[in-house]
Formats: C-alpha cells, structure tokens, sequence
C-alpha cells in the first residue's frame, strides 16, 4: 500500500507542473488573468450567474478562430479541488502522527532549580526543534505540490519527528492520492476513455465504440465487424 501511494503522490508531484502551466501560460488579455493566484480569487470573485455564463461562453461555437479561447474552467476547477483535498489531508494527518516539540525555558525555571546553562540548552533544544522544516506548516506554503511532497515522505517513511502511519492512514491517503492523480490526468486529457457511440457502424449497423483521451485524436472501432476510424480532433471542449 506504502508503494501504491507513493506512487501516486509522486505522479501528482509530475503532473502538477503541466496543470499549472496550463493555467499560467495565458496571457493578460484573455479570462481568467494569467497567475494561479489571480485566476482563484477571479473565481471567487464572480457569481453563479457570471460563472455559468463564462462557461457558456468558452463552449460557444462561434468563438473558434475568432478570439483566444478562455482558459479552461474545468483546468481552474481540478486545480482548486486537487489543491484543497492535499492541503486538507496534510492538515488532518500532521497532528495524528507528529511528535510534539519541546518547549521553550519555563518562567519558574530558577525556583525549581535550573542553571543558567539549563534554561539555554532547553531554549536552543526547542527552537530547533519547533523550527523543524519537516513539520507541516499550517501557515504560508501550503500549496498541492508540496502537500504531495510531504505525503509522500511520511508514507515512504523519510526520518522526520514522525511516527510511522497507522494501516488506515495510509489506506486514506492512498485513495485520496489515487482520486488527486486520476483528475488531474483527466484534466490533462492522460486517461483513455472508451463509450459506446448513439450512431450504429455505417458498414454493418454494429456497436461502434469511441475511444478518447490519452493526448490521441478520438478513434472509433465497431465491435462486430471491427472496422476502424479516425476522426477529426475536437477543436474546443
């Protein structure tokens, strides 16, 4: 299981660059704003109502070839929630398995007897220790790549003030990695997708599946007398 979610995890730390480039490599003049950040509190800027429109509008027919297509909302939607759900999951498991670090001199350290040099061992011993760059931060960086980094260490069991996870902490957070990695190669159109097709084969009046996905063009195959197509690649989603 260990190796299951490492695995996913480390394909999470892979895959999430390329979302993000999809994300940032658009420039200033077309919706949302080019910037990670931007383009989420753009999101949360605008209503329902604008939201459903936006989305209307990257589907509109008659913006192929006529304007740049706005970014992706279904891109800006997997990005939040991967992010969310990592952050969250490294939120909850950091208490359940952290060692707690050693706190700083007490002001009663003189009553019960300390020397000076007692009081500045026991301060250094917790600086260094609070400070530990292998604890989980819930301030500042709190991002999906890195939420996905320091899962990964904890289920590979990197040395850190941790204690190992338990069976069930590390089934949780191999479905969740598993669920993060399957939507972003979604997003990023990785997966192969197979649906039967609503129209029969032209040759034989057969099934005709549709493949897609996995960065081809979508093929189609009938499952009785195997004939096979290529088809046109989509222009827009």
């Amino acid at each position: 299981m260990t190796t299951t979610a490492a695995h996913h995890l480390a394909r999470i730390g892979i895959l999430w660059p390329h979302l993000t480039d999809m994300l940032d490599g658009r420039g200033a003049d077309t919706w949302p704003p080019s910037g990670k950040a931007d383009l989420i509190r753009a999101l949360d800027q605008v209503d329902a109502e604008e939201a459903a429109a936006l989305r209307a509008l990257e589907r509109d027919p008659q913006q192929i070839g006529e304007t740049p297509a706005p970014i992706s909302l279904r891109i800006l939607d997997t990005a939040r929630l991967v992010e969310t759900t990592l952050v969250h999951l490294a939120d909850t498991i950091a208490p359940q398995i952290t060692e707690s670090a050693s706190t700083h001199t007490p002001s009663d350290w003189e009553t019960r007897g300390w020397t000076a040099t007692d009081a500045r061992r026991r301060d250094t011993a917790a600086t260094f220790e609070q400070a530990d760059p292998r604890r989980w931060r819930y301030v500042g960086l709190r991002t999906a790549e890195y939420a996905a980094g320091w899962l990964h260490a904890r289920v590979t069991g990197v040395d850190g003030p941790f204690r190992p996870l338990s069976a069930a902490q590390l089934l949780h957070v191999e479905q969740v990695a598993a669920g993060c990695a399957g939507r972003i190669a979604t997003a990023l159109d990785l997966t192969t997708r197979a649906v039967p097709a609503p129209r029969p084969c032209p040759r034989c009046s057969g099934q005709l599946v549709v493949t897609t996905g996995a960065g081809r063009p979508p093929s189609a195959r009938c499952e009785d007398c195997a004939s096979g197509w290529t088809l046109a690649e989509p222009i827009a989603a």
